[in-house]
Parts: C-alpha cells; sequence; structure tokens
C-alpha cells in the first residue's frame, strides 16, 4: 500500500503531519517520492485498482517525513483516474521546467509565485480529494536558465503563449508542501491562514493522467488561465500489419534489454525494473515509451518530443534514443569511479607494503628510524669538513645532541633541524684553487672587456701579490661610474680571471638590516643574510661578491644596512662576522668583495672609507667605435643567427675579430642551409663608417648601454630582411630594404635606426660669437656637452624727473639648480669687480639689468662648474668684446676671482672636440686631470690653465 495522506477540503490534517523546524524555517512535508501508478495511462486504461506499490525502502522513507495512515478513506478513488479523468475544456496551466510530466507518472514540482501557490491551493481544497491542472514544459528557458546564465526567479510565469510547448498533461494535485519564514516562533503552524500567508514556496506533487493540447492562453495570470483539447484514447492492436508488428516488438525489447543493462549500474534504473512488471504493461508501446522516457535525464526538448509523438514506432525510437544515451553515460560514470578507485587501491597497497617494508628492514638492522637516518646524515656531512672552526664543531654537535631528544614531530625539531641544515651547508674550510697566472688573467679580462686598464692593473697587482704571498686575502673595491660603462661585467670576468666563484646582490633601495646580517632564530620563517646564502650557493669560503647598486641603500624602521656592511667590509673584522641566524663566526677575510655606484656621494663616509675607489670614466668616440667592432656588433649578429662566431682566447686582436665577422657569413651559410634552408648574405656586414656615425649622432651617454641596444636593432631588422626574401614574404616600408646592399653604412644607417637624435653641438655657427655668449663645458649622464651662456642687458627707464628707476638687477632662467643659482651671482659680483679694475668709467652694471639665461629650458641644469663662463659671458656684454666660437671654457670662481677646480675633466674634453674646439680654459688644479686623458684627445687642443680670472680674462679676449 502506498503510504499517502492527501490534503483535504479544510487543509493539512493535523494528524498527518508533523513540522520540522531550523534556522528560523517551518517545513511540512508530505510524501514527494516519484513512482508510478500501474492504472494511470493517456489510453484510458482503467483495469488498475488504483492503489499502486511502493517500496520497504519507500515506507521508511515516508515514515520519516510523514505520518502516514493505514486506511485508504484519504487515497484518490478509481473514478477520476487515466482515461476516466474529467474532461475539462478550461484548465489552470502551470509551466514547468527541466522535463515534461508524463501521463501515468507522480511527479514533484517546486513553485515559488505566491499567487500560483494560493491558486493551486483554492484548486486542491475545492475539488475534493485533489484538483485538476494543465502542466505544459516551458519552450523559452526550458531548464529554467536565460542565455546569459541567469535562473529564472519565477518560472511558472510567462508572458506570451509562445513560451509555452503545445502538448501538455493533464495532472492531478495529490499534495502541497509549504515552507515559509517563521516570523512569529509561537504562531499555529497548523493554521491554514498563516500557512498562505506566509508561504514563499511549495513543492506540488501532481499524477499525470492524459496528454493535452494548448489551444489559447486566456488570462496570463498569475494564475494562468488556458483553454485546452484532450487526447482520445490511443490503442495499437496487434495482427493489422505484421511488419510493423515485428519493429513494435523488436524495439520493445530493445528497450526492456536497456532498462535491465541499466539497472546494473543505476540504482535508480535498478528500483524501478524491480517493479517493472506491475507498473507497465510491456505489451503497450505508448505506455513503455513513455514510462522509459520517464526514467532518463535527457534534455527538455528530447522528452517534449516524446510526450507530443503520436506514431508507437517513432515513439519508442525516441525513448531508445534517450535509453542508449543514458546507457553510455552511466558506462563512463562506471568508468570513472572504477578508475578512482583502482588507483586509492593501489595508493593503500603501496602504503601497506611500505609500512611492512620499513618495520622488516627494522627488526632485521638492516634499516634506522627517519631521526636516526638524519643525525647520521649530519654526522657524515660534518665529517667531510676538512677546517671546521672550534666554537663551530661545539655548536653542531650540542645541535645533534639536542635534536636526538625532541620528539619528530615537535615544532622544536624541525626548528633545530633546519639550523642544522644551513650550519652543515656552508663550506667551512672549502675554497677554490687560484689563478695566479698573471698573462692568462690578462687574456680573460681582455677577451670581455676593452679599455678599463686602473681595473685591470688592479686585479693583476692583487694576483701578483698573491703569487709571492701564496694566496690573495680579501679585498674591497669599489668601481664608480656612470651607468652603462661595465662596472658590473666586469666583476665576473674578475672572478672568471681569478678561478673564483661569483655571487651578485644588488642592494639597490634595500632597508631591512636582516638581508645582510640574517633573521634570529626565534621568528617564523627565519632566513640567513645574503653572506651565508652566497657561501652556500657557491660552495667555497672565497668566493667574488659583487655588492650592486651600494650607493643606493636605502633606511627604514627595520634598521640601517650601511651600518651593517660596515662589519662585512673591513677587513679587519670581517674574519668574525657573526649572522644572526647562525650566530657562529663566519671567516669573510678570503672573501674579494667588489662594488658599484653610480655616486659615491651618496654612499656614507665610514662606508667609503674602508673600499678602494676606481674611477671609470666614461668612454671616448674611439673607444665606443673599438668596442663596438670588437664586442657588441659580432655578439649582436650571432644572437641573430646571422654568424657562427668562435672567438679566440685573445679577443683584444681587433684584425682576428674583424676577419671573423667578414668570413663567419660564409661558414653559417651552410650550416644554416642545413637547418632553415635560409642563406645569409656574404657581404652583409655593419661598416665602421656607420658605428662612427651611431656614436656621434645617436648614442652619446658615458657607457654603450644605448649603443648595443641600436646594434641589436640594426641586426633584428637584417635577420628580418634575410629570412623575408628567401621566403618571398612582404613587409611594411619601415622593415623592406630600401638599398641594394647589405652592407650597414653611414649613407643607409637611418633606414635602420632612423633619424638622428642629436644634430650639432653649435647654437651658434657665426665667428665671433655675439656680444655677451659664452659656450662653457658641463658634464652629464651622458658623457659630457657644450652648453652656452647667453646675457642681455635690459636698459633701465627713467622717472618723471629724468632719474633711472631701480638698481642693478640679475635675472636667470633656464631651469637651474640651487648650485648654479649661486654660482650667477658671484659672477654677477665678480663680473663687477673685474669691470671696475678694467674701465672704472663703466658704468653699464648701474644703468642695465642683466638677464641670463642658459638654453634648453626644459633640462634640469646644475653643479658648480660654470662660474668662470659665466662671468666672461657678462663681461663681454659690458665691454661689448665679442668672444671667439672655437673657445670652451669650465671652471667654478669664488668671490675674490680665484678659479677653483671641478671634475669630469675628460668627459669635458671630449664634449669640446666633438663641438669643434680648438682651445679650452681650464682650472690650475685640473692639469694633473687633463695630462692623465689620452694623447688622441689633446691632439691639436691648445689648453690653457687659469688660477684667477685676469688669466681667463686675457686669454678669452686676447
Amino acid at each position: 500500500m502506498i503510504r499517502a495522506a492527501l490534503i483535504k477540503p479544510n487543509g493539512y490534517p493535523s494528524s498527518s503531519l508533523k513540522a520540522f523546524r531550523g534556522n528560523g524555517v517551518k517545513t511540512y512535508w508530505s510524501q514527494s517520492r516519484t513512482f508510478f501508478f500501474g492504472s494511470s495511462s493517456d489510453d484510458g486504461d482503467n483495469k488498475g485498482d488504483g492503489k499502486g506499490s511502493s517500496s520497504k525502502k519507500s515506507e521508511a522513507s515516508d515514515a520519516i517525513v510523514t505520518e502516514a495512515t493505514s486506511s485508504n478513506e484519504n487515497l484518490p478513488s478509481r473514478q477520476g483516474f487515466g482515461d476516466e479523468a474529467p474532461r475539462y475544456p478550461h484548465l489552470t496551466a502551470l509551466p514547468v521546467i527541466s522535463k515534461p510530466l508524463f501521463p501515468g507518472i507522480v511527479t514533484s514540482v517546486t513553485v515559488t509565485d505566491e499567487e500560483t501557490i494560493n491558486a493551486l491551493n483554492k484548486i486542491s481544497s475545492d475539488s475534493g480529494p485533489g484538483g485538476y491542472i494543465g502542466t505544459f514544459l516551458r519552450k523559452k528557458y526550458p531548464n529554467g536558465v536565460t542565455d546569459g546564465g541567469v535562473i529564472v526567479e519565477h518560472p511558472e510565469l510567462i508572458t506570451d503563449a509562445s513560451d509555452l510547448y503545445n502538448v501538455g498533461t493533464l495532472a492531478q494535485i495529490h499534495r502541497i508542501t509549504h515552507n515559509y519564514i517563521d516570523e512569529d516562533e509561537h504562531s499555529d503552524p497548523s493554521s491554514q491562514e498563516s500557512i498562505l500567508h506566509d508561504g514563499k514556496t511549495a513543492s506540488v506533487l501532481l499524477l499525470g493522467h492524459r496528454r493535452i493540447d494548448l489551444l489559447s492562453i486566456d488570462k496570463m495570470g498569475p494564475p494562468i488561465d488556458s483553454t485546452v483539447s484532450h487526447w482520445e484514447r490511443l490503442l495499437y492492436k496487434m495482427g493489422d500489419d505484421s511488419s510493423k508488428d515485428d519493429v513494435i516488438r523488436a524495439l520493445s525489447n530493445e528497450i526492456l534489454k536497456t532498462i535491465r543493462e541499466l539497472a546494473v549500474h543505476n540504482p535508480l534504473f535498478r528500483e524501478n525494473a524491480t517493479f517493472f512488471p506491475t507498473r507497465v504493461d510491456s505489451n503497450d508501446p505508448y505506455r513503455l515509451a513513455d514510462f522509459a522516457a520517464s526514467l532518463t535525464t535527457g534534455s527538455a526538448e528530447d522528452l517534449q518530443a516524446v510526450l507530443h509523438e503520436k506514431d508507437p514506432e517513432i515513439r519508442l525510437n525516441r525513448a531508445l534514443e534517450l535509453l542508449s544515451k543514458e546507457r553510455e553515460l552511466s558506462k563512463l560514470q562506471q568508468e570513472i569511479k572504477q578508475k578512482v578507485e583502482e588507483k586509492m587501491t593501489e595508493s593503500q597497497r603501496r602504503y601497506m607494503l611500505t609500512e611492512q617494508l620499513k618495520s622488516i628492514k627494522k627488526e632485521l638492522g638492516m634499516e634506522k628510524d627517519d631521526k636516526e637516518e638524519l643525525i647520521g646524515r649530519y654526522r657524515k656531512k660534518i665529517a667531510e669538513f676538512t677546517d671546521v672552526p672550534k666554537e663551530v664543531q661545539e655548536t653542531m654537535d650540542s645541535e645533534l645532541e639536542k635534536i636526538s631528544t625532541l620528539e619528530k614531530n615537535s615544532s622544536e625539531f624541525n626548528v633545530t633541524r633546519t639550523y642544522l641544515d644551513w650550519l652543515t651547508s656552508i663550506p667551512w674550510g672549502k675554497t677554490s684553487k687560484e689563478n695566479l697566472d698573471i698573462g692568462d688573467a690578462r687574456k680573460i679580462l681582455n677577451r670581455d672587456h676593452y679599455g678599463m686598464d686602473e681595473v685591470k692593473d688592479t686585479i693583476l697587482a692583487y694576483i701578483a701579490i698573491g703569487k709571492l704571498k701564496g694566496g690573495i686575502r680579501g679585498k674591497i673595491l669599489c668601481l664608480s661610474g656612470p651607468p652603462g660603462v661595465g662596472k658590473t661585467s666586469i666583476a665576473k670576468s674578475v672572478a672568471n680571471a681569478l678561478g673564483r666563484e661569483f655571487f651578485r646582490f644588488s642592494v639597490g633601495g634595500l632597508s631591512d638590516v636582516s638581508e645582510i646580517k640574517g633573521h634570529r632564530r626565534t621568528y617564523v620563517g627565519a632566513m640567513p643574510g645574503k653572506l651565508a646564502q652566497c657561501l652556500k650557493t657557491t660552495g667555497t669560503m672565497n668566493p667574488l661578491v659583487l655588492i650592486d647598486e651600494i650607493d643606493k641603500l636605502g633606511t627604514g624602521y627595520r634598521g640601517d644596512p650601511s651600518a651593517a656592511l660596515l662589519e662585512l667590509l673591513d677587513p679587519s673584522q670581517n674574519s668574525s662576522f657573526i649572522d644572526h641566524f647562525l650566530d657562529v663566526p663566519l671567516d669573510m677575510s678570503k672573501v674579494l668583495f667588489m662594488c658599484t655606484a653610480n655616486d659615491l656621494g651618496a654612499i656614507p663616509g665610514p662606508l667609503l672609507d674602508r673600499m678602494e675607489i676606481v674611477i671609470l670614466s666614461g668612454y671616448d668616440v674611439p673607444e665606443k667605435i673599438q668596442i663596438a667592432q670588437e664586442y657588441l656588433v659580432p655578439k649582436a649578429l650571432q644572437e641573430s643567427g646571422l654568424i657562427e662566431l668562435d672567438r679566440n682566447d685573445d679577443a683584444s686582436d681587433a684584425d682576428n675579430i674583424a676577419e671573423t665577422i667578414s668570413t663567419s657569413s660564409t661558414e653559417n651559410q651552410d650550416t644554416t642551409q642545413d637547418e632553415s634552408q635560409t642563406s645569409v648574405p656574404e657581404s652583409l656586414r655593419i661598416e665602421r663608417s656607420a658605428i662612427e656615425k651611431l656614436v656621434r649622432w645617436y648614442c652619446r651617454e658615458a657607457g654603450v648601454r644605448s649603443l648595443n641596444k641600436y646594434i641589436d636593432k640594426i641586426s633584428r631588422k637584417l635577420a628580418l630582411q634575410v629570412v623575408a626574401e628567401a621566403e618571398g614574404a612582404e613587409l611594411t616600408k619601415d622593415s623592406m630594404r630600401k638599398s641594394d646592399t647589405w652592407c650597414i653604412s653611414e649613407n643607409n644607417l637611418e633606414d635602420y635606426v632612423g633619424k638622428p637624435i642629436f644634430t650639432s653641438d653649435r647654437l651658434y655657427d657665426k665667428d665671433p660669437l655675439p656680444n655677451g655668449i659664452v659656450m662653457g663645458l658641463a658634464w652629464t649622464s651622458m658623457g659630457g656637452s657644450a652648453l652656452y651662456i647667453e646675457t642681455q642687458a635690459i636698459r633701465r627707464g627713467t622717472d618723471p624727473e629724468g632719474k633711472q628707476r631701480g638698481g642693478g638687477m640679475l635675472k636667470v632662467t633656464g631651469q637651474l639648480g640651487s648650485v648654479m643659482k649661486e654660482s650667477t651671482e658671484i659672477a654677477y659680483t665678480v663680473s663687477r669687480a673685474q669691470l671696475a679694475d678694467i674701465d672704472p668709467s663703466s658704468s653699464f652694471f648701474d644703468e642695465n639689468d642683466i638677464h641670463m639665461h642658459v638654453p634648453e629650458g626644459a633640462t634640469p641644469k646644475d653643479g658648480p662648474s660654470a662660474g668662470v663662463t659665466m662671468t666672461t659671458a657678462m663681461l663681454s656684454l659690458a665691454l661689448g668684446k665679442p668672444i671667439r666660437n672655437d673657445l670652451a671654457m669650465t671652471g667654478e670662481i669664488s668671490l675674490t676671482g680665484k678659479v677653483l677646480p671641478i671634475g669630469g675633466i675628460k668627459e669635458k674634453v671630449m664634449a669640446a672636440r666633438r663641438a669643434g674646439i680648438k682651445c679650452i680654459i681650464l682650472p690650475d688644479q685640473n692639469k694633473r686631470d687633463f695630462d692623465e686623458i689620452p694623447e688622441y684627445l689633446k691632439e691639436g687642443l691648445d689648453a690653457h690653465f687659469a688660477s684667477d680670472y685676469p688669466t681667463v680674462y686675457d686669454v678669452s679676449f686676447s
């Protein structure tokens, strides 16, 4: 007997419901399990008893949710089932989603619209035991989800009749379950009024009877009123058509076979297959197709097609197709489940065997436990060290004794293990074999870098001392110079020349002292400092350590890293450097430290005092050309695949490099043809004239970084042109080859790199210069440039009495820094004093205001080296005497007319030569710097040295 308590006209019977309470929500449950009534179908079978059947599992499930009655007084009578159900022409229509309701099937539908819920309650109450409605599958959003992936809030509401399929099912309401928010915890849950007003959603249990056609929608509702027509009973008689009978029989047998196969894998099919003989007449194709389709999880459209079909053969075919898909899906699920189970079983089996093997080996003494093995590994590593300091050895022994007493799973065990890992990772007593051959070291240094003689000589001197004393002690070198001159790369070459391991870390922006000294072990995630990590990484106690960007150290609340470096970079203290994490002395005296900086003024004095300074000035034009020919061009062509470069050890031989460049295209042709069938033209090369033009008019910075970028750009475009022409591919106007040659010269250089950035160093070409204009020399990050100082007199106006207004005034423009502004004021005072000595009768400065300007106002300018130039410009304006256009000067001036020394002499001399200057004036104290400049830079240059301004005046106005 089916245990079901149906709704009475006066609402829920208090004796057949239980209230469940949770999270403020009361829910009244009744039977909502889907099953099949044997007497219900669309073909009007009235032989059933209307009672159906259910499993013991169902009875148990029902017993949990509802107190069912054992009598039949609440069950629907036989009258009104199947074809004998009423044929109402007007019904309340209920749109459903996911799948249609089939005749003879009991299905639970969730309703969310309150007005629809009230209408269904009214129908159920007014019609005696249950009421009748029409259910139709939604055509628009049949799965309850919009095209944009949004869930339809009220699927039982529609806006147009076309939103529903035309074929639906006449359904009888068996039960309505309400879920509502309990606003008053003490309200009567059995009150019909409470349920109706507080209800938010409802689960409606429906029994399908027959198919109906939707003729029209009379009211959109909610609820929806519709006019329908009922299907007549469909019967199939065997014997009318033998061939069709065979097809029907075959399809029916195949459906039954498929259901049995599905029952093996799917519990839902297994339960329905158990009660299949009592529910469905297998000789009725209509009922069999409906039953089979209702079991599947097919798409809403495919299930609606079964509901819509009248032909028995087609209906069976559609049902069989859905079952076949369900069978394949079940097989796939079974395969996935089997693979997962096999994997889990195999993992468990391996785990059990591994544990048994460990236990057996331990019993036989063949293997120790993890902790003993770990301690043994530590002792073995400690025994390999040749020279462990006594304090370190005592610490290791103490930690080993400590870890042997700790539980393996304790936090202290892991901390001690990490500490021992680091202690035994330091290469105590291990050093790399050093190269003490000066000739070999010079070859390595010359192979990688051109010039830098001072750095190379310093390293060779260290090697010579090491050869005499039997080893090179640690030193601290600081390479200072503008960006791009090779400070970082020369350090790696020095490591190769000495035969030492190389380690680099940058301290630019570093504000945490723990990066140098390490963290205390009490912190979670504590780590040693960079120096301890360096020793572990290199595996030696005498590596070459490059501390990059030391002039850009930061400071913060975590300490001052520059102060921490004082101990590290002091040769008298670093033999016992203490890392906070290791907490044992580290001998860093054998380490060769090299630092790089752009501005020595940004390095703290005590730290700078501990380092040996090597100044790397910018490269001049011949040096850049040589570097490009020997290093940059071959490297760029090789990386672009245009040559195969095989450099000899003596890379300083320019002829050898040039020969490699000229012949490598031929050697590369056969290799490239084998790999990509693209040959490189033999005439492809970058000539010296192109490099010289690049240096003069594109790349004026002190280093060669920008020059390297331009050469890389040329080689990439050449590679593109070679491959494109070999393949016949079309290139853009900017990328295609515009000349007939593969040789890059000054004539076609602009086709590859564009127009020159710099056009001229001279703002004034006529000789002499206009009064009040003088060329000065300035140091910049570009390496040096010519800088004009312009002055103009502004005659003062007079008042009505004929007296001049105001006093002497100096106006300065050109975005000058504070130092240069002070220089202008000093120069103005010196100019007035010098004019009084030269021409006591002159009142020029009393009658005129002076406006001084330094061109290129968008460029910030500052520095103490323009005093003599400013003074000369103002005197030229006051005396009306012009300055020759091939004269340039530099130097600061004091208030008494003394010429003070300045820096950047080499760069300024290079700028003067580039501007075509023949005569320069320099401070007398910079004569030593001028003498150190290469002779080819001084050739044809008339240099004068001045200790006071009268000397400058004599040279300028002679």
